[in-house]
């Protein structure tokens, strides 16, 4: 016998009504929304597209020529950016943007946050002493656990160099709206999933991410020092790097080839972004950064998944194309966001969990090939 209401109506019918519910207020209107912009978009966002789809096209055609000599992605006033919403952030080639002229100094940064002092996750920064990043070596880079506590405890380490917010994702508009100017956070924030921060404070100049792409289109903002970034389009992506997944982060398969070489020999952007620089790139978008020393503070935005733009451009195999397909339509589709959040923030620890287990191994065999020439 099913249970039933005082007014009648089962239990059953009540759950299967929440759901359907749930579905149409938070749900539905991530899978319309993007057809309706297409129909009624507005003239700045009409301005960007047409300008990155042709850049795209001619860079497509100067891939084919000489490799050593990296590309540029072109630059869009923030105030089409405004004017378009968050549909900039919704487009099919990288930009590089200004957000402010007004720099923040890291003397004026790290009060704000000591005043917050709100609870972040950090981990010890890696020693590169001991494990040398390389342009494409992800999977032989092994990071310890996150830690959570308070921004005062957090700075205490990272003040030393020996510590770093890295994908620290617990960051929300009220966060941001303490350092970026209200239009700025406004138009940045509005239709992103969620926030990173990124701060720490090397003595030297350094390779700290190793070739690697997140499955959702990106917007990074540089606050304090300066990152070097490199990227490979992901059609080049696929015909010349052995690309794999790991834990839904894209990363390049470990190789015996001199990793240094082999970046000059393929066709790719650089981007330096300073204090005040924005750079928005969508999916699948494989970089490497390099990181200068003092307190460097970069956050990062998240958009929501594209589905099926991102089966269009993945330079995966079917296979691969499968599995994230199935799992970013769980994500936006059919998850409650609480359980989504909670997912993407332990994300980087159970990728490096994985990381750990073939450790060794993979070490073992870098060293005995382009490896040695970093030991």
């Amino acid at each position: 016998m099913s249970s039933s209401s005082p007014n009648g109506i089962s239990i059953k019918t009540a759950l299967w009504g929440a759901l359907a519910g749930y579905f149409v207020t938070c749900k539905l209107p991530k899978a319309i929304g993007p057809i309706g912009l297409y129909f009624s978009e507005p003239a700045a966002c009409s301005v960007i597209r047409e300008t990155l789809l042709a850049t795209h096209k001619v860079a497509k055609i100067q891939y084919k020529g000489d490799p050593t000599e990296p590309l540029e992605f072109p630059g869009i006033p923030f105030s089409l950016i405004e004017e378009c919403g968050p549909e900039s952030f919704n487009m099919p080639f990288p930009y590089t943007f200004k957000w402010t002229e007004d720099n923040i100094d890291a003397k004026d940064l790290v009060p704000m946050f000591l005043a917050k002092n709100k609870t972040v996750s950090y981990r010890p920064a890696a020693d590169f002493g001991l494990n040398r990043n390389t342009p494409f070596n992800f999977l032989v880079a092994k990071l310890e656990s996150m830690k959570k506590g308070s921004f005062d405890e957090a700075w205490q380490c990272i003040s030393k160099g020996k510590c770093s917010l890295y994908f620290d994702n617990t960051w929300v508009k009220d966060d941001y709206e303490s350092i970026m100017p209200d239009n700025v956070v406004k138009t940045l924030i509005h239709g992103s999933d969620f926030g990173s921060m990124f701060m720490s404070n090397y003595k030297e100049y350094q390779l700290t991410a190793p070739a690697h792409a997140a499955p959702f289109k990106s917007l990074a903002t540089q606050i304090t020092q300066a990152k070097k970034w490199v990227f490979f389009d992901p059609l080049i992506s696929k015909d010349y790097l052995p690309v794999d997944q790991n834990a839904l982060v894209t990363v390049v398969q470990s190789m015996a080839q001199d990793h240094e070489e082999t970046l000059k020999t393929i066709p790719r952007y650089e981007v330096v972004t300073g204090p005040g620089d924005g750079l928005y790139f969508p999916e699948w978008w494989i970089h490497i950064v390099y990181t200068e020393p003092g307190v460097n503070t970069m956050t990062n935005w998240r958009m929501p998944a594209q589905i099926w733009s991102g089966i269009k451009t993945s330079p995966h195999t079917p296979g691969n194309k499968a599995w994230l397909t199935f799992n970013f339509f769980l994500k936006e589709y059919i998850f409650p966001d609480w359980l989504v959040r909670w997912r993407i923030n332990s994300g980087q620890d159970a990728q490096q969990a994985d990381v750990h287990k073939m450790f060794t191994y993979r070490k073992d065999m870098f060293n005995e090939n382009a490896g040695a020439k970093y030991l």
